[in-house]
């Protein structure tokens, strides 16, 4: 079957994405003063690690930040001795005993945990800001230029294609090319069931409103920053832990939550039930209303704390729990009370709302989420 050229839009060559890693840098050997380019000679630097050190890293390719890495097993090793830290393995005939960096050891498992996510985030700021992204739309003949989050807020309010929260994708043009992939070969990007011909595939998607991935299919998983947030932990595990610990607390439960976060359009207060349509004006009414600077109080949290700290709000006023001390209240009136005459409109440390439970899936209808970035400063 013949696909013709132009079928949800132009098409056109893409730039490939701009942002690249250091890895093209001279990194020392974790082990001597031998320095390589792990871009053009990862080989000879592998080879010489297993030839002159006995050292083996395992499943080295998928090692994000790589220079990083070693340089944290180069400081580590400086003054502990290779065998006390790293375990030994006979991997040939003769007998040598070889040394394994692997997951299997804890600390090399947080290190490369720890540089993957740095990686995803790096990644996903890159993508917030670089405004020159040059697109051609999957479904009309316009040209987008701008960000990489603006074109997935285009394919969304033009042609109700929903990709998911754009504050929590990241390798977006990846994303786009599989799902251009599959419209092209007139495959629905939900079901995933294949049509004769365009006008079949977009009417079926249109009426069974099968605009929008699949949150089933894990191919699409690589592509949303709550799957690196926790090791070994994707969105699944994470929403299942904290249904868990929602069915095990008092109270009504999230099948009210929503009640807390949306008022029709428009974005509703994190204390009480007062909702704007503009963000700015919500803000100065905290302010003023409850004595509460969203801007001056959130002024040293990045984009990912703020949406903690928002999501946190929430749950605890729904809870009638004080987000500032946790002190539970029989009903709302006499949390506001409390929090009125303790001075209690207030955010707690840090830690207490940085935490992975409080960031993107569990509260994701959370209208406040998607104009944070549009309070003016």
């Amino acid at each position: 079957m013949d696909i013709p050229d132009k079928m949800f839009g132009p098409l056109t060559f893409q730039a490939k994405d701009k942002y690249k890693p250091s890895d093209d840098l001279e990194t020392k050997c974790l082990l001597c003063e031998d320095s390589f380019n792990l871009s053009l000679r990862l080989d000879i630097f592998l080879t010489h690690l297993f030839d002159a050190h006995r050292c083996v890293i395992e499943d080295i390719l998928n090692i994000k930040k790589l220079p990083q890495y070693l340089a944290h097993w180069r400081q580590r090793l400086k003054d502990n001795w290779l065998e006390s830290i790293v375990p030994s393995v006979k991997i040939d005939g003769v007998g040598n005993t070889y040394f394994l960096f692997s997951d299997l050891l804890a600390e090399d498992k947080e290190i490369r945990y720890k540089l993957r996510l740095e990686h995803v985030l790096e990644v996903q700021e890159f993508e917030r800001t670089d405004k020159g992204y040059v697109r051609s739309c999957l479904f009309c003949n316009h040209t987008f230029e701008g960000t990489r989050q603006e074109f997935v807020g285009h394919l969304s309010r033009q042609h109700n294609l929903q990709l998911g929260n754009a504050q929590n994708l990241v390798f977006v043009e990846k994303l786009v090319d599989l799902v251009e992939k599959k419209l092209r070969s007139l495959l629905c990007v939900y079901c995933e069931k294949t049509f004769t011909d365009r006008n079949a595939l977009k009417e079926h998607m249109r009426k069974k409103l099968h605009k929008r991935i699949n949150p089933r299919n894990k191919e699409y998983d690589q592509f949303y920053v709550v799957n690196y947030l926790e090791a070994d932990k994707n969105w699944r595990a994470i929403e299942k832990q904290n249904d868990e610990y929602v069915s095990s607390t008092e109270g009504n439960g999230d099948e009210e939550y929503s009640d807390w976060c949306e008022s029709g359009d428009k974005i509703t207060c994190l204390f009480c039930g007062h909702a704007e349509n503009d963000v700015n004006l919500l803000c100065l009414h905290m302010d003023s209303e409850h004595d509460f600077d969203f801007v001056a109080v959130t002024d040293r949290l990045d984009f990912y704390q703020k949406v903690k700290l928002v999501n946190y709000v929430r749950k605890r006023v729904h809870d009638n729990k004080c987000p500032r001390c946790g002190v539970s209240h029989p009903s709302f009136p006499l949390l506001e009370a409390h929090m009125v005459r303790e001075e209690h409109h207030k955010i707690p440390d840090l830690t207490v709302f940085d935490q992975p439970e409080f960031y993107f899936p569990t509260y994701e209808d959370d209208a406040f989420l998607y104009h944070i970035d549009d309070v003016e400063e």
